[in-house]
């Protein structure tokens, strides 16, 4: 709406008020005058593709399960839960202190609490994990046989999302040892070490890496 002009009679006020319009509407038109080629733009945040466990693994010696009851952990070793009494264990990369939970150590300082009993195991013989990257979730490895390894998790690898690679194990490409990694189903991907007669082989790891993608 148009300011009106000032009349003759009005009161010092209505002066001023018409003086403080007349400012504002200067005001407005500079700036729109200012903005007639102005573009609008807005921002948005890109959701990545998939999530993603990526790691280097290294393997030696064949089926040898042990446990502890105090003491350190070493990082990169799956351990599993095996009787829970007191302490704290998601210091360490646990996802919660149930018995049965298994879970990569990312610490060597479990709180075992003050009640002795608590009881991780594992198996010397699972491939160590030196994890770079993990947005997946709770995911460990296991030994299931000579040459043989698998990465579990609790259904965090979605059927026909989920994908892996491995890279060459040590000395494979000189002796044509192969290294191969197979999908088991939404829970467990199967690591198979296999020298050139074709009979799966321990201690190949070393530094070896792994990947695991699973697209949304």
């Amino acid at each position: 709406m148009a300011i009106p002009s000032r009349q003759i009679g009005w009161s010092a006020e209505d002066n001023l008020l018409w003086q403080i319009s007349k400012q504002l509407e200067q005001l407005t038109n500079v700036t729109a005058q200012a903005c007639t080629n102005c573009t609008t733009t807005t921002s948005t945040t890109t959701l990545p593709v998939y999530k993603v466990f990526t790691a280097l693994l290294t393997q030696s010696g064949g089926d040898d399960s042990r446990s502890i009851t105090d003491g350190i952990t070493t990082i990169g070793v799956s351990y599993t839960i095996a009787n829970y009494v007191a302490g704290d264990f998601t210091i360490i990369g646990a996802p919660n202190n149930l018995v049965g939970t298994s879970f990569i150590a990312t610490g060597i300082f479990p709180d075992w609490g003050l009640s002795f009993g608590s009881q991780l195991v594992f198996n010397f013989g699972a491939p160590v994990a030196t994890i770079l990257e993990n947005t997946i979730g709770n995911i460990w490895f296991t030994y299931t046989g000579v040459g043989t390894y698998g990465v579990e998790s609790n259904g965090l690898f979605i059927i026909d999302k989920s994908l892996s690679i491995i890279g060459t194990p040590s000395e494979g490409v000189q002796n044509n040892n192969f290294a191969g990694v197979n999908f088991g189903g939404d829970s467990q991907f199967q690591i198979n070490v296999v020298e050139p007669a074709g009979v799966n082989i321990d201690d190949l790891l070393d530094r070896t890496p792994i990947e695991i993608r699973v697209y949304n």
